[in-house]
């Protein structure tokens, strides 16, 4: 709970920071720079983020999917990143 709460609080933070709303690619890029930060997030096109992992293949976000997640609330956002980052860590 007290997780979601930080998530949804963080969004909101970075919305009121900026002129401009932040978009999706930069909120998920953000949260994949803060967990790992010697992958390298790059954002080719729009709702696509290409994430280079030193020492593994080059893995494709698509944004598209995670925001849906996270348009129903923040278990189900919270939910979609984890799995995300879970699926970025690749081998241990």
């Amino acid at each position: 709970m007290v997780r979601a709460f930080c998530l949804g609080f963080a969004f909101v933070v970075l919305a009121a920071c900026s002129p401009a709303p932040p978009s999706w690619d930069s909120l998920i890029s953000a949260k994949i720079a803060e967990h790992y930060p010697a992958y390298k997030v790059l954002s080719p096109q729009a709702g696509k983020l290409l994430v280079q992992r030193p020492g593994q293949m080059d893995k494709v976000v698509d944004v598209a999917d995670i925001a849906k997640f996270c348009q129903r609330g923040p278990a189900d956002c919270n939910y979609a990143m984890d799995q995300m980052l879970l699926d970025l860590r690749g081998a241990q």
